[in-house]
């Protein structure tokens, strides 16, 4: 573990938080700007305007046009991107120590000074045209889609975030300036820096860099998220079918988040998973399997994934779904050893991930903005050492067994939404979303 952490925490005049850690024996430092604005905050006309606004914000200045910017990040040495998320916009960049001023500026220089020229921007809509369409031709972005719309259909968490290619082209450059005027305003602003970096001095080169921004944004008005689920099938050309079972879980700053995390990695979270195990390894049914946890500022799921052939979809998505019951009704109950090599993997990940700088200081931005507070390092992995077996059977049965009423079930793949197969899915749906009710 990183040793010697020292974390400080500043608020400006005009509402921005400053969060720094400097990390001993870097020559580098990792720089993060998160937006609490995104696809939430879209009018139901206007999807995809949150991300197009990310990549608009870098289409010049009034000091830098676009390729001057470019051209600055590349002679930084470093690298600096951009991305949206269902809840918020994160801004980022890793560069030596001797560039953290120069960093700082340009970033402040795209979030404050940004023009946003017709041309360009046209232009970039185009850009992101081709994007959509290479989702659309992605089935994991696909399966994604499907897994949020049918689990949440009427929030804005289900929210494609690139929006569609029609909705794009018919966003105009007035849309673009008013959603960043209305959404990046200070108080919605965390700019955070981690590595070979002292906290006054970045507190001041960021004064420098964003006094000119004032103002607050308007209050949400978002209310609880109801969950729903059901089956959707997506007809693709492809050679497999991929799939996805999925349960809703809790917002990312749930207290039992750590007991999910490790009950996540025993289900399948390496080559002795369960899944993997039972799935890959003695049914042969799948090369790849995963599960993961999408953890939002208001809601979560947790998503089984993977790809088979058509004729064994149905075989591989029963035994997951009898898998998933299993646990959640403690059929099988786990042992000291199986926890103890869950929770070895999952502080090991921790601690890997808090290794490298462009994670830590990710991490510090989505912990203030999820939880409004930095979790020190010592205290993740107090927290995943304490938990037990009881609480893994606590959290099986709360989420993985409720939240089978809300079971989702997706499948991208050559096979038509209305045939045998889909049928058949219905029915599996049926049977295990009614679970609880018996």
């Amino acid at each position: 573990m990183l040793a010697a952490v020292l974390t400080n925490q500043t608020c400006l005049e005009n509402g921005i938080r400053v969060i720094t850690e400097h990390v001993p024996n870097r020559n580098s430092a990792a720089i993060s700007v998160l937006v609490d604005a995104g696809p939430q905050d879209e009018k139901p006309h206007q999807s995809g305007l949150a991300h197009l606004c990310e990549h608009a914000l870098l289409l010049g200045t009034p000091q830098r046009n676009s390729r001057e910017l470019a051209t600055m990040i590349d002679r930084a040495g470093g690298c600096f991107g951009a991305a949206t998320a269902p809840d918020y916009t994160l801004f980022y960049c890793h560069v030596l120590e001797d560039y953290v001023s120069y960093a700082i500026d340009l970033v402040g220089d795209i979030l404050v000074a940004s023009k946003y020229p017709e041309d360009l921007l046209q232009r970039e809509k185009d850009v992101i045209s081709q994007e959509i369409l290479g989702s659309l031709d992605n089935p994991s972005d696909l399966l994604l889609g499907l897994t949020k719309s049918s689990m949440w259909p009427s929030d804005t968490l289900s929210n494609s975030v690139l929006g569609t290619v029609e909705n794009v082209r018919s966003l105009e450059r007035t849309n673009v300036v008013e959603f960043v005027l209305q959404q990046y305003s200070p108080d919605r602003i965390t700019v955070c820096a981690a590595g070979s970096i002292e906290h006054d001095s970045v507190v001041e080169q960021v004064q420098d860099a964003f006094w000119t921004l004032r103002g607050r944004s308007p209050q949400r008005s978002l209310g609880p998220v109801v969950a729903k689920g059901g089956v959707k099938v997506h007809t693709m050309p492809t050679k497999q079918c991929s799939f996805s079972i999925a349960v809703p879980t809790p917002r990312y700053d749930d207290k039992r988040r750590y007991a999910l995390h490790i009950l996540n990695n025993l289900i399948c979270g390496g080559m002795s998973s369960r899944m993997y195990q039972t799935v890959r390894d003695t049914h042969g049914l799948v090369y790849h399997i995963q599960s993961q946890i999408m953890s939002y500022n208001r809601a979560g799921l947790l998503q089984v994934s993977g790809g088979t052939s058509v004729e064994n979809v149905i075989k591989a998505v029963s035994l997951i779904l009898f898998e998933l019951t299993s646990l959640a009704m403690w059929e099988r109950p786990i042992d000291e050893e199986e926890l103890w090599k869950s929770r070895m993997q999952v502080r090991s990940q921790s601690q890997l991930s808090a290794d490298m700088l462009s994670n830590r200081v990710s991490r510090i931005a989505t912990q203030q903005f999820h939880s409004g507070k930095r979790i020190n390092d010592e205290d993740i992995i107090n927290a995943i050492d304490a938990v037990s077996i009881e609480d893994i059977r606590g959290v099986a049965t709360e989420i993985l067994l409720t939240g089978m009423t809300n079971l989702t079930i997706s499948l991208v793949g050559p096979v038509p939404s209305d045939g045998e197969i889909s049928e058949e899915l219905e029915h599996l749906h049926q049977t295990f979303s009614s679970l609880t009710k018996t």
